[in-house]
């Protein structure tokens, strides 16, 4: 079925931004009555984003439907995109635009090692996509440039994602997204928790919750290095995709502070990319023992903790929260030890050690 929020609140809008059905929603918010008592939070649900697709869930998903609409329009007959070696956002984009019979580049920067890595570059060789080591964000523009100019058929023919599919097409997704929460809950939230990477995610909710007349107000500890998730971008990401949505749909409000509803937390991103915490260890062990649910330690677990630690500091007594589950719970596919990893640069050979299991 489609969930899509959007065309029930944004018709025009709606109208203008096409959209694919890839993602299965409404997502379930689910309650979870043993962390609410556990943390001693008023009301604690969670949003199951991890199952927005039983081939590869996660919160890329609803971006995609925007983005590879796009690229299919455009008359596109390839993507590339950007991310770590172990970018779910790669990842998920190859998953899908493969579906849809568009050839998948991901240019890729260094990260620690680690057994997800090893799977997640064994996947994109078995779906086929085009695998570009970049030295890092400069390198990767670079290469990005190069194939466009040297692609067959021009560069028209190969649409560029941005680094976790935010831009205003990916920010939208989460503008429906947050259209739909206010379908499945008879009175809004106080908070909303949700990771804070390359922001699509955060600022389409804070926007559209905004947008529905909610006052929740949106937390997004930070996962990534400083500068994608820093509050002056933030804030011109914010205000530049309400100005976009607003000259393509009028009735689209413009808000005069875009980080009213949105609070970006950097406390809890450690001491790097993709390293662990003591704090992100204890909250996936937290909600895995008490709703059954897997967190990733880059990602999900470090914005699980930053409501660890404002529930605990007494800030979320008798308030109704929700945390947004972007990790995907999907399956690996069979056969990844087996994947031929003569496509795989060289350079990139050190992360493949595990054999994908």
């Amino acid at each position: 079925m489609s969930g899509n929020g959007l065309a029930r609140h944004f018709p025009v809008l709606a109208a203008t931004l096409p959209c694919l059905e890839l993602a299965t929603l409404p997502t379930p918010l689910e309650p979870s009555t043993a962390l609410a008592d556990a943390l001693g939070v008023g009301w604690l649900a969670i949003k199951r984003d991890d199952l927005t697709s039983p081939l590869y869930g996660g919160n890329k998903v609803r971006k995609l439907d925007y983005l590879l609409a796009d690229a299919l329009a455009r008359g596109s007959d390839a993507v590339v995109t950007f991310g770590s070696v172990g970018s779910n956002h790669a990842l998920a984009t190859a998953v899908f635009a493969t579906r849809l019979g568009l050839a998948a580049h991901a240019v890729l920067i260094d990260q620690p090692p680690d057994a997800a890595v090893d799977r997640k570059l064994r996947w994109l060789l078995q779906l086929g996509a085009r695998v570009h080591h970049a030295a890092g964000f400069a390198d990767s523009r670079r290469l990005a440039d190069e194939l466009a100019a040297t692609y067959p058929g021009g560069a028209r023919r190969l649409t560029e994602i941005p680094w976790g599919g935010s831009s205003l097409r990916g920010t939208t997704g989460f503008v429906a997204a947050a259209l739909e929460l206010t379908r499945q809950m008879a009175e809004p939230a106080d908070f909303l928790y949700v990771s804070g990477g390359t922001m699509g995610t955060a600022i389409g909710l804070a926007l559209g919750l905004r947008a529905a007349g909610w006052p929740t107000r949106v937390v997004a500890p930070r996962a990534v290095p400083s500068g994608e998730g820093d509050a002056g971008r933030a804030a011109r990401v914010a205000l530049e995709t309400s100005q976009a949505l607003n000259a393509l749909d009028p009735s689209f409000p413009v808000p005069a502070d875009p980080l009213d509803n949105l609070e970006l937390r950097p406390e809890f991103f450690g001491s790097g990319y993709a390293v662990a915490t003591r704090e992100a260890l204890e909250a996936r062990d937290l909600v895995l023992g008490l709703h059954g649910i897997t967190l990733d330690p880059t990602y999900t677990a470090k914005a699980f903790a930053g409501l660890v630690a404002d529930a605990r500091a007494g800030r979320l007594a008798g308030r109704r929260v929700v945390y947004w589950h972007t990790y995907s719970s999907a399956p690996w596919p069979a056969g990844l030890a087996d994947v031929d990893l003569a496509a795989l640069p060289a350079s990139l050979r050190h992360y493949v050690t595990g054999g994908g299991r």
